[in-house]
């Protein structure tokens, strides 16, 4: 019996503080992008980095070209990119989402000084293969 509870005692344990605290990577064998997206408050599952465009000067190929840019930019450096466009005035300017950190705003004519940075806090947030 006690090795049968040394061998469940740290699930146990990661399950009760995850019913305490609702942080998903706390439950065993239970992590889902669902449930990190939702934790993260809707930006990104915790895998990769969000960019949120926000302005109102963008047509649909215009969003696309920057969507296409952006994601080609992350991918090179082998991180995943979800790109978000949201309504605003004014020109559009680029955020970078990582968990609960944001880097930026840059207005997306200089977006790309901004990815540098976004990678490393992504690096320094996510364990290399993790």
């Amino acid at each position: 019996m006690a090795i049968i509870a040394l061998a469940i005692l740290p699930s146990a344990v990661a399950l009760s503080w995850f019913h305490v605290t609702k942080n998903p990577n706390l439950r065993p064998l239970g992590l889902t992008r669902e449930a990190l997206r939702a934790y993260t408050g809707g930006y990104g599952d915790g895998t990769g980095v969000v960019a949120r465009v926000t302005g109102a000067d963008l047509s649909g190929d215009r969003q696309a070209a920057l969507a296409r840019a952006l994601t080609n930019a992350f991918g090179a450096k082998g991180v995943d990119l979800e790109v978000k466009f949201l309504p605003g005035t004014g020109p559009p300017v680029v955020s970078y989402v990582i968990g609960t950190s944001v880097v930026g705003p840059y207005p997306a004519t200089r977006a790309a000084e901004g990815i540098g940075a976004a990678v490393e806090a992504y690096r320094m947030r996510v364990p290399p293969g993790g």
